[in-house]
């Protein structure tokens, strides 16, 4: 897989979340204080070293593993299942095409649709990428124990489904 096909990450892009404030002064408490400021702080060290670690973006890995573990799904569902808008998805799909992982075929249930899945090189492939999802992954449960995990998902879970 050429990963520069699936990835375009600009190096100079404020995806540099531990980057120091060029003031040592900056008061940053009113947003330290924000449930919202630090899902979205953790959210992009998190973000950062998925798409070093794994060569994808953490969409990219969800459209590719929704593909690898559904028969023939549907882009729409793909969407639908990810929160994500019919334009967003396709560009997703796009790259993921093009990277040589998945490929749109008619749908058998429904003519005017395509349907997504493997390439022989995503189904070869996947497997590896997945493992590399799953280092990432513990290097971050790590860091809490099995106690503060099951209430954080927790926690995470009460946000999500307010």
């Amino acid at each position: 897989m050429n990963r520069q096909s699936v990835v375009k990450l600009d190096k100079s892009s404020a995806l540099q979340p531990n980057r120091q404030p060029r003031s040592s002064a900056l008061d940053n408490s009113v947003l330290e204080s924000k449930i919202g400021y630090q899902i979205h702080m953790a959210d992009r060290i998190m973000s950062r070293d998925f798409i070093n670690n794994v060569g994808l973006t953490r969409v990219q890995y969800s459209v590719y593993s929704l593909v690898a573990t559904n028969d023939n799904l549907s882009q729409v569902d793909v969407g639908e299942s990810l929160s994500m808008d019919r334009a967003s998805t396709m560009a997703v799909v796009n790259k993921l095409e093009a990277a040589g992982l998945i490929e749109r075929r008619v749908s058998t249930a429904d003519k005017r649709m395509y349907a997504l899945r493997l390439t022989d090189a995503g189904r070869k492939g996947f497997s590896a990428i997945n493992r590399k999802v799953i280092e990432h992954e513990k290097k971050f449960q790590d860091r809490l124990t099995a106690s503060q995990q099951t209430v954080f998902f927790k926690c995470l879970w009460k946000i999500r489904n307010s």
